[in-house]
């Protein structure tokens, strides 16, 4: 029995997802101290050769949604395919010798920002192929996606760190490279649509104009805000233990079940998402986000941590629905491409400021201070959604 033409292809773009998980930051990170002691460069010089690749993929993140939009899905995937085994393979040529400093530098941040837009671009693709293919079970098809990739990028880490302990770091990740080039085959079964049918869905014509421009940036600044506090809070979440005097281990424990809620979450909502509607989804969000923020705060308690993992098991699956069926209901599927590249762009953006703010707010003030100004943030959020609910409204009448 042959799958479906649109399974085939979410498979396709989940698979990339998935192992695209060796070169997102937790599995970049056990080679960081061979990094450092192998070229000669501090801590300090390779986080900054990160921050920059983050800061550049925002800028460059638009472009790329619009370039998904415009060319086959085949081509657009074969394109960072090229560009993410390139970045392993000339990164693991610094073994060499390295070179110059500015050269050492400017290598690893031209690597790390091929895999951050490669990475950021197979996310692209793969919310954008439900939006195209799935107007009818984009509940079913989100959680699906959301619980494949979790699964197999979760397992890159414990990889990555298993490489480690027996290869050195640029043997893994000249492997990575080359291995990264079959996917070039796999890209010759994706496709979109409209590639080979009219297949133009109901919601894919534009909303009424006055109304995007507010709602735009409105989620816009909704998921920068989701990426500015979890990525401040993934570095500093040590510090904040010491801090709350909480028990770090036990807290690290959590993120186990924050995953199963996540997953189940986001099969609920996604499923109910048609009955839910736009609003109470964002609304809901919001709550789970300003709760989320409070519980951590209270870690130290063990009310306050099941506190913490329900809120925000709820926020992560909240967050899949909302980035994924929000956006094609309000403003249609004709450009998804280039509106999730300037969803990604939001998020790179906040996930480049988030954690220095929380750095500087533990260094300098307190984490206490730092999560009470994030809640009165959501709180504005909150209030401002109110605001345009009609808005919203206004567009499904």
């Amino acid at each position: 029995m042959h799958l479906p033409i649109s399974c085939v292809v979410l498979l396709i773009v989940t698979m990339l997802e998935g192992l695209s998980g060796f070169g997102r930051t937790a599995a970049l990170s056990p080679f960081l101290n061979d990094l450092c002691r192998d070229l000669s460069l501090s801590r300090t010089q390779i986080s900054g050769a990160y921050s920059f690749a983050h800061l550049a993929t925002m800028f460059l993140l638009p472009q790329i949604g619009r370039f998904f939009d415009r060319v086959p899905l085949p081509c657009f995937l074969r394109t960072f395919v090229i560009l993410f085994s390139a970045a392993f393979i000339g990164m693991s040529s610094l073994a060499n010798g390295g070179g110059p400093l500015w050269l050492k530098i400017g290598v690893l941040g031209l690597g790390y920002t091929c895999i951050r837009m490669s990475v950021h671009s197979y996310s692209i693709a793969g919310r954008s192929t439900i939006a195209l293919w799935f107007s009818k079970r984009r509940g079913a098809a989100i959680g699906t996606y959301t619980l494949c990739t979790t699964i197999i990028g979760s397992a890159m880490p414990s990889m990555a760190y298993a490489l480690q302990q027996r290869f050195s770091w640029s043997r893994v990740w000249f492997g990575i490279g080359a291995l990264w080039f079959g996917m070039w085959y796999l890209c010759s079964f994706a496709k979109k649509p409209e590639s080979n049918c009219s297949n133009i869905r109901s919601d894919s014509s534009p909303n009424e104009p006055s109304y995007r421009p507010v709602l735009f940036y409105f989620i816009m600044i909704t998921l920068f805000f989701k990426a500015f506090q979890n990525t401040g809070i993934a570095l500093h979440w040590m510090p904040m233990c010491h801090e709350f005097g909480a028990n770090a281990k036990q807290v690290s424990f959590c993120f186990l079940p924050i995953a199963a809620i996540s997953i189940g979450s986001t099969f609920i909502f996604g499923h109910f998402f048609k009955k839910i509607g736009v609003e109470l989804a964002l609304f809901l969000f919001l709550i789970a986000d300003v709760g989320m923020l409070c519980a951590t705060k209270m870690i130290a308690t063990t009310v306050g941590l099941c506190t913490f993992i329900g809120f925000n098991g709820l926020y992560w699956g909240l967050n899949h629905v909302v980035a994924t069926l929000v956006l094609p209901l309000l403003f249609g599927v004709k450009n998804i491409g280039a509106l999730h590249g300037w969803a990604y762009a939001f998020v790179s953006f906040g996930s480049s400021v988030g954690s220095f703010y929380f750095g500087w707010m533990g260094d300098h003030v307190s984490y206490q201070f730092g999560l009470s100004l994030c809640i009165a943030f959501s709180l504005f959020l909150l209030l401002f959604l109110c605001t345009i609910r009609e808005q919203i409204r206004s567009i499904h009448r």
